[in-house]
């Protein structure tokens, strides 16, 4: 797991980008952590992850737990470790129990729990005024071959609505992992789920797993800026 997304220093402090990115982003412009996090706003961001993007999850909600905001998480891929969160609340000096208390976490186990968690999530968040919502194992929770066909198509598009619904109203972050079959395979039909929640969202970016880790845009609004010294890089 990556040592730089929980320091000592706030996250949106991160030096700049100082490796180079997986071969198959070379060209592409890359991104720092705290210049993604500059470019949330309502609507759905989605992180695809290579190969994980769920570990992110916590230390995006980091900054606006120290803020005082009320934070809802949905976790399908069982990646909320609160003793990160707790270890790093002491580094700086903040109140744990404040800060674990206003990070409210449903656990979601199978994707008929997901769906039914975001059905009913957005009256927890009102109950709590809480404007942003993270959301990780969307689609992946639906990549268990155990699942028929007709379950998976199903139950996406219960979630798909609800997440809707979700981001018109409020700041959605879903952590995707890359799925763990090639389209050829008899699963990777299944790659369509990704696809749609790509095509709903607003901003999308791949998480390559570097020190520091940097972010790709897959898809982004028209103000997204990009480091200058990636610019300089790009140009040399």
């Amino acid at each position: 797991m990556p040592r730089t997304l929980l320091l000592p220093v706030a996250p949106a402090a991160l030096p700049a980008p100082l490796v180079t990115l997986a071969e198959e982003a070379r060209f592409k412009p890359a991104l720092s952590y705290g210049h993604v996090r500059a470019q949330l706003a309502p609507g759905l961001t989605l992180f695809v992850g290579k190969p994980l993007a769920s570990p992110l999850a916590l230390p995006f909600c980091a900054p606006w737990l120290e803020r005082g905001e009320t934070v809802v998480a949905v976790d399908g891929a069982n990646c909320f470790n609160l003793y990160r969160l707790t270890e790093w609340a002491k580094r700086k000096r903040l109140d744990s129990p404040a800060l674990l208390e206003r990070l409210r976490i449903a656990r979601a186990f199978t994707p008929f729990q997901m769906a039914t968690i975001l059905h009913h999530i957005g009256a927890e968040m009102a109950s709590r005024r809480a404007r942003r919502l993270v959301i990780t194992g969307l689609p992946d929770c639906l990549y268990d071959e155990e699942l028929s066909e007709p379950e998976a198509r199903s139950t996406f598009a219960r979630c798909q609505k609800h997440l809707l619904r979700l981001a018109e109203r409020h700041t959605v972050l879903a952590f995707s992992d890359a799925p763990p079959h090639p389209p050829m395979h008899p699963m990777g039909g299944r790659l369509a789920f990704l696809d749609a929640l790509l095509a709903q969202a607003r901003l999308a970016l791949e998480a390559h797993q570097t020190e520091p880790v940097l972010f790709v845009p897959l898809k982004a609004p028209g103000l997204l800026t990009i480091p200058k010294e990636v610019e300089e890089a790009k140009e040399a």
